[in-house]
């Protein structure tokens, strides 16, 4: 007996054993693999603050949010005289780029009716690929029903606590003064680029840029002109990233596809309210959004969420930077973190939503037909004809009819529903080293990392490997979620002091990106 309990003794000691020097190896493992987490951010001297006027480089601002360039899908419903005052007042503000650039306008386009504008800065050495700084000066409309909760009337311009206020502070209307005031100052100081840089500002972003960037898109590959990079808006500085304590400086490297569905359901018969039959129109149309509502696209890492935390991961806290140095293990783990919020999730997956129904017309009539508008955000990696297929897989419901050419009204699409996943831009290029480096140099609190835009920009247009080497998307202003909650809602507003800073960023981004100095 004592034998055998003996045995036993020594059988668990050896498991005891064999568990212990499993569990030191699985974390040797673990830890080797997060010690080979490097820093990735680079280190360059930080620079001193420019000498600006603030106040007068405020009021140029102002005065381009005072001017309300509202830009709507019906383009006749713009508000041509804004524009036009618009491009008087970049003139007349900015003399010396007025002077210095070539300037192009719709005419130049083949449409006078474009008014985006073209500034082609000449280099002194201008052979081969050139740089383009994008922007857009149209903003969306501002719902009447929320004036009363804005501080400040959104297309006031009203500088007060530290902010300037109204719609296009943030987007983008900041962006495009910021560039041209720090065109303005190198002109000044004697800088000249090396290679071209143009300047491109869109007046119909917000309506997919169909009359703006993407003809001057066009007038670009007719005239052979080859883009080295394209910056536009896209990414931004975040204050509040997950398991990171500095702010993050993201750079957009691509940016999700669109595709709006119309789904329709076509009875034979309808009939009075009364008599109901098993299954309606409506009924239908609510069993599939449902099962779409249950339905998540698959996790896809590779459109750039891996290589977003291939930079943040050495930045981040002892347990995330396990995590992320065994993602194999642990990315069930990583998924659920960014599944929990919104953006979180739109950053992993294709998304989709319901946007538009329509159905009935009366209350004791059963209708014979129901429509709805599916609205999907598609990953890179994905595409239009795998997310249509991946949607008609779910509803596996021959009559819920799916068309891509038609809206609600069974009329076609004034634009195209559907726009495909850009290319994913190279985060190791010399561009993005020098979109990294000044980041570092006129923000040296924040981590730089690459990542993909749920939304889309103008860029997009440019996304041609004929016509662009690489893409990014990046604006140089701070915010936290309050601060990109008011991008296109209540209570737009750039604080006074990072408008500086987006001066000085884009004033070293041209001297980092043309390498060149000033004379």
């Amino acid at each position: 007996m004592k034998k055998h309990f003996r045995r036993l003794a020594d059988r668990s000691k050896r498991a005891v054993i064999i568990l212990a020097t499993f569990t030191v190896f699985v974390c040797v493992y673990l830890l080797a693999n997060a010690a080979r987490l490097k820093s990735r951010q680079l280190s360059p001297p930080a620079l001193d603050p420019i000498q600006i006027d603030q106040a007068l480089a405020l009021s140029h601002l102002s005065d381009a949010i005072q001017l309300p360039t509202v830009s709507h899908r019906n383009r006749a419903k713009n508000n041509a005289s804004a524009y036009r005052d618009f491009q008087k007042l970049l003139e007349s503000t900015y003399p010396t780029v007025t002077e210095n650039l070539n300037k192009y306008t719709g005419k130049d386009f083949g449409d006078p009716d474009n008014a985006s504008l073209l500034y082609q800065w000449p280099g002194s050495t201008p052979k081969g690929s050139a740089v383009l700084l994008m922007a857009h000066y149209d903003v969306v409309p501002v719902e009447q029903t929320t004036l009363p909760d804005w501080e400040h009337p959104p297309f006031s311009g009203e500088i007060e606590e530290g902010y300037l206020w109204g719609r296009g502070a943030l987007d983008d209307k900041c962006a495009v003064i910021a560039i041209m005031e720090a065109c303005e100052r190198l002109i000044q100081e004697g800088f000249r680029p090396e290679c071209d840089v143009y300047l491109a500002f869109g007046h119909d972003e917000e309506a997919g840029g169909k009359f703006g960037n993407r003809q001057i898109a066009q007038w670009m590959r007719n005239a052979g002109i080859r883009l080295e990079v394209v910056i536009d808006e896209g990414g931004g500085i975040y204050c509040d990233v997950p398991g990171l304590k500095q702010p993050a400086a993201l750079i957009g490297i691509a940016e999700k596809g669109y595709l709006n569905i119309t789904m329709t359901v076509q009875l034979e018969t309808a009939g009075h309210a009364s008599i109901p039959p098993r299954e309606t129109a409506i009924g239908i149309m609510a069993s599939a959004i449902t099962k779409l509502e249950k339905t998540d696209f698959p996790v896809r890492v590779d459109g750039g969420i891996s290589r977003m935390l291939d930079y943040l991961g050495p930045e981040m806290s002892f347990f995330n930077r396990v995590a992320i140095g065994n993602q194999q293990w642990f990315q069930p783990f990583i998924n659920r973190q960014f599944s929990s919020t919104p953006a979180g999730n739109a950053a992993l997956r294709t998304t989709m939503v319901p946007t538009m129904l329509e159905a009935g017309f009366t209350e004791n009539a059963l209708p014979a037909t129901a429509k709805a508008n599916l609205h999907l955000r598609i990953q890179p990696g994905e595409s239009v004809e795998s997310s249509l297929k991946f949607v008609s897989s779910i509803i596996d419901d021959e009559r819920v009819e799916l068309r891509l050419d038609q809206d609600l009204q069974g009329k076609t699409r004034q634009q195209p529903g559907y726009r495909q996943p850009s290319r994913i831009s190279s985060d190791t290029s010399s561009a993005f080293t020098a979109m990294h480096r000044t980041i570092k140099q006129v923000f040296p609190e924040v981590a730089v990392a690459p990542f993909f835009v749920v939304a889309s920009t103008d860029s997009a247009h440019y996304d041609d490997p004929a016509l662009s080497k690489d893409v990014y998307r990046f604006t140089p202003w701070k915010l936290d979620q309050k601060g990109v909650a008011s991008i296109h809602g209540i209570n737009e507003k750039v604080g006074t002091g990072e408008f500086v800073k987006m001066i000085q960023f884009y004033e070293q981004l041209i001297m980092n990106l043309t390498e060149n100095k000033r004379q």
